[in-house]
This record gives structure tokens, C-alpha cells and sequence, in this order.
């Protein structure tokens, strides 16, 4: 089974239209409750999408929140976005992302850099603030490196698409020394299927550790005849 069988499923991948409900009774004790509070407005929940994501990059503190609950809507396991949302901690991920952001064109070591000295921020949450940015990594669009989109690529799983071998030994731990790799290989995959990174990234996301190559004849499946 490859990800290029599924070129027409890709395709037609609505990735603008993804969006998560997020209750406002999961973000009341954490920092930046003022920022929280204006996101929802008296609601008991609010429903973020892609599209608001990239429209919203023009307040970075607020960005920075709406993507966080989108990404993590129940906030996450552990306490990362908790330690996120601390006053200093908040402050200086803010700071180095408006640097980073203004620059457009990052290396892969500047992107490794950004992840030191922020508690709570790891490269799931970096990739995907990035990527609302349209930031470039060396030549390639930035893309949401987290951890099912890991899952689903490491090769010992189920794909067979060339050269998807490299990412054999892909584990979180290590994704940040396969991401540009991993951006190259997504644009490589993007130019043969005609469509879009943003797509294989999502077709990942959703597909990528529940699908099964369906096998034998159909004949187990009980006496239908």
C-alpha cells in the first residue's frame, strides 16, 4: 500500500475546512485567561478551523492561543500547555516567534533553536505554528510534523511509497533531525500526485495509522450465499 493509491481521496482533502470544537470549561485554569476569555466571548465553546488559523496570524498572542486549542483541545496530556501559558514562558515564545516569523526563511537549525529555552514548547506545536505562518524552511513550505503524522510515516508501519525507508527509525524523540527530510519528501509526493502538501499532511493525519491493505478473498466474512 502506498500514499500515492490514495491520489484522488488526497485530492479532494477539504484542509482548510478542519476544524475542532473547543470548550471553554477546558482552557478556565490556565494562564492568559484574558486572551482565552476574548477567544470565546461568553460562549461555551467556539470551533476553529484552518482557514481562521491563517487568518489569524496578525495578532500573535492570540493566534498563538487559538492554535493551541485547536491542536489540543482538551489541552493536551501532561502539563505542557500549562507551562506554555506561564507569564515568562509566554512572553519569550512569543518574542522568538515574532522574530522568526518577521525572517519568513529559516534554516533547520534555526527552527532547532527556536525549541530551546521555551518550557512546553515541542516540535509538534512549533511545526504547526510555522505552518499557519507560511514560514519556509530552507526552500520548502513549512508543515505540522506531530505525532501521528510520525506514526504514519515511519515506514515500519504500512507504506511502500520509494524512498519512504528513510524514516525507518522516525520516532518524536528524533523528528526534528528528519524534518526537513520530511518537508522535501511531502513536496516530492505533492509534485507527482499534483496536489497539494497541505492535503498529504492531512490525509496523514486522518488515514494515515487506520488504513489496512485488505486481504484475502472475501470468503471469511461468513456464509453469504
Amino acid at each position: 500500500m502506498r500514499i500515492t493509491d490514495f491520489e484522488e481521496l488526497i485530492r479532494q482533502l477539504p484542509y482548510e475546512h478542519q476544524a475542532f470544537d473547543v470548550n471553554h470549561k477546558n482552557w478556565k485554569d490556565v494562564g492568559q485567561s484574558e486572551i482565552i476569555n476574548e477567544i470565546f466571548r461568553d460562549q461555551k465553546s467556539v470551533s476553529i478551523s484552518r482557514f481562521e488559523l491563517f487568518h489569524s496570524t496578525w495578532d500573535i498572542k492570540s493566534f498563538v492561543i487559538k492554535l493551541l486549542m485547536w491542536g489540543y483541545p482538551t489541552k493536551g496530556r501532561g502539563n505542557n500547555i500549562k507551562n506554555l501559558l506561564i507569564p515568562e514562558n509566554f512572553e519569550l515564545l512569543i518574542s522568538k516567534l515574532s522574530n522568526a516569523i518577521q525572517k519568513k526563511y529559516l534554516t533547520n537549525d534555526e527552527v532547532k533553536e527556536l525549541m530551546n529555552g521555551v518550557e512546553g514548547l515541542g516540535l509538534s506545536t512549533l511545526t504547526k505554528i510555522l505552518y499557519f505562518n507560511r514560514v519556509i524552511i530552507e526552500k520548502y513550505p513549512a508543515l505540522i510534523f506531530d505525532q501521528r503524522v510520525i506514526n504514519s510515516i515511519n515506514s515500519d508501519t504500512k507504506f511502500l511509497d520509494n524512498d519512504i525507508e528513510r524514516f525507518k527509525k522516525l520516532n518524536y524523540t528524533n523528528a526534528i533531525d528528519h524534518y526537513l527530510y520530511y518537508l522535501s519528501y511531502v513536496d516530492y509526493l505533492s509534485r507527482s500526485m499534483n496536489v497539494l502538501p497541505d492535503q498529504i499532511e492531512m490525509f496523514l493525519f486522518m488515514f494515515g495509522t487506520t488504513l489496512k491493505e485488505p486481504e484475502g478473498d472475501g470468503r471469511d466474512w461468513g456464509d453469504l450465499d
